[in-house]
């Protein structure tokens, strides 16, 4: 039986208030995003579902690329694609398809970030990537880079390593 669309986000949503907006030690007692719960309650978020697999084109066409240009168009802070189907796509072939949809998104000033609930990325051992569904996130670069350069003022990145800042272009020059 498939979940219904709404049961999808609301099981997402459980995913963010109960996990990815709550402090945790490995970042300093601040939340895995410390922006997420502000967005959430501005509903400053566009929940999409779409279904997606590794063989999806991403072209002008695409109801994923149809979706981003929606989400550019709009004043949201943060779109959230989820896909219904847990395993249409592996983790591996999420982020090499999130990779390549940010090779088209760039030029305006988008950046996507994959989520996947077998994703191996982790801060010391936390796995902050692990969504109950796949899918991605879509922000305005502009905006990250601030909210990145404040956490830069705490202790946020400390367990961090070295490659995993130099992944999300800190420090910055």
């Amino acid at each position: 039986m498939n979940e219904s669309e709404t049961e999808i986000i609301e099981s997402t949503l459980r995913w963010m208030t109960e996990f990815v907006e709550l402090p945790h030690p490995i970042f300093s007692d601040l939340p895995i995003c410390p922006f997420a719960k502000k967005a959430r309650l501005a509903n400053q978020i566009l929940f999409k579902i779409e279904r997606f697999s590794a063989l999806t084109e991403l072209h002008g066409d695409s109801t994923i690329i149809k979706s981003i240009h929606e989400f550019y168009n709009s004043e949201l802070e943060i779109m959230v694609v989820i896909n219904p189907e847990k395993t249409a796509i592996t983790a591996p072939q999420t982020k090499e398809l999130i990779a390549q949809l940010n090779n088209h998104i760039s030029e305006l000033g988008l950046l996507a970030f994959h989520v996947h609930p077998e994703e191996d990325f982790n801060i010391d051992g936390l796995h902050t990537r692990r969504m109950p569904y796949p899918g991605f996130t879509v922000q305005v670069n502009s905006k990250l880079k601030p909210a990145s350069d404040s956490l830069e003022k705490t202790e946020y990145y400390k367990n961090w390593t070295a490659e995993q800042l130099k992944y999300f272009g800190i420090p910055r020059n």
